[in-house]
């Protein structure tokens, strides 16, 4: 079960902080309402000012097709002006239906800004908010958890309830937790020592670290995160690193399926070779990721490492990156986490279960049990 009030309070007191006198924007899609109640009332527990704004799907859907395609690639003026008067902007994730792009003309579809935060945004309209979210210092928080929608779960194949309970769950993960755990890890994964990963289902695999910039996700909304306009996601409860991207070699068996817009693959093996993909097989169509490969050149390098550090979360519900003792190798573009591949945008990721990992001479996690 749900409780969506304990959720609202793990947003607005554990990783915002929200106090008395601050300014508020709540903004949700039209399916969240109940959850943007919740939010707008512990704001005003804790003495904050409140507005809430709702976000039709249909009238979104509308504008997109539309609407002048210039004013949808900015801010209004209308939303400036909110914007510059607000401390705490907390949205929600949508819409309730998959978006149906094929509808969209493609010179519209770059103007649909969901995410909002430009690392993964690229919108007119993200930049621009983001200009002016980072010159006001606004702490930003977007529950991702709301995309688990009965649509989105049939499209998707997943259990509606399951999944939401999951997605849901992990948003009470306590934020201090979430560091004391990266803090185990973070010294070595800034280093530059051999990493060497296995695990029961035939996974060996050995890449270099390279001292790269690590890349948290710890469920905290900070003034130095508002400064530099990064958005925090709910669930949260993850770190990971770019990698020398020609190091890796071996083989990696993705034990945890991964759904893709193609289909669900199952059981994938990859032969990595200098840092690619050379070879693979899945227990199923090889379509989607042969398409994933044919994208581009770079798509099959191998680009980062992680870890999950969410121990309410659970695999099998889109966030297998966030599961506690999970291991997550993703391939492609890497730019927006501080590595050297292009590859127009492609990536993909998959996890590991039951990981041992051992950087340099010491075992960081044995059979999926950090600090083992």
């Amino acid at each position: 079960m749900v409780d969506l009030a304990s959720v609202a309070r793990a947003v607005v007191v554990s990783s915002l902080g929200v106090h008395r006198g601050e300014r508020v924007w709540v903004h949700g899609w039209d399916h969240a309402v109940d959850l943007m109640s919740q939010l707008a009332m512990e704001c005003g527990r804790a003495g904050a000012e409140v507005l809430l704004t709702v976000e039709p799907e249909e009238l979104w859907l509308h504008s997109l097709l539309s609407s002048p395609l210039e004013s949808l690639d900015k801010l209004s003026r209308y939303q400036s002006s909110l914007l510059e008067e607000t401390d705490v902007y907390i949205f929600t994730l949508g819409p309730r239906r998959p978006v149906p792009w094929q509808r969209i003309p493609p010179d519209r579809r770059k103007a649909a800004s969901i995410w909002l935060d430009t690392r993964y945004d690229n919108s007119g309209f993200a930049a621009e908010w983001s200009a002016v979210a980072k010159r006001r210092g606004v702490r930003m928080l977007g529950v991702e958890a709301t995309l688990a929608t009965p649509e989105r779960a049939e499209d998707m194949g997943l259990d509606y309830e399951r999944w939401r309970e999951a997605v849901y769950n992990g948003c009470l993960e306590d934020p201090v937790t979430i560091l004391a755990r990266a803090k185990k890890l973070s010294g070595r994964l800034a280093g530059d020592e051999n990493v060497h990963v296995t695990t029961p289902q035939g996974t060996a695999l050995t890449f270099r670290l390279d001292r790269r910039a690590l890349d948290l996700s710890e469920a905290l909304a900070t003034k130095d995160k508002a400064n530099e306009g990064i958005i925090t996601f709910l669930p949260a409860g993850s770190i990971e690193v770019t990698i020398d991207e020609d190091s890796a070699n071996g083989t990696l068996v993705f034990d945890q399926p991964i759904l893709t817009p193609d289909g669900m693959m199952v059981r994938l093996n990859a032969q990595v070779d200098a840092g690619r993909v050379t070879s693979f097989s899945v227990a199923g169509p090889r379509k989607p990721f042969r398409k994933y490969l044919e994208a581009d050149d770079n798509a099959g390098r191998l680009s980062f490492f992680g870890v999950g550090l969410n121990s309410k979360m659970r695999f099998g519900f889109a966030q297998d990156d966030k599961v506690l003792g999970g291991v997550v190798m993703g391939f492609g573009d890497n730019e927006n986490k501080g590595g050297r591949i292009r590859a127009n945008g492609k990536g993909w990721w998959g996890a590991l279960s039951k990981a041992t990992v051992r950087i340099g001479n010491e075992t960081v996690m044995r059979i999926g049990l950090l600090g083992a």
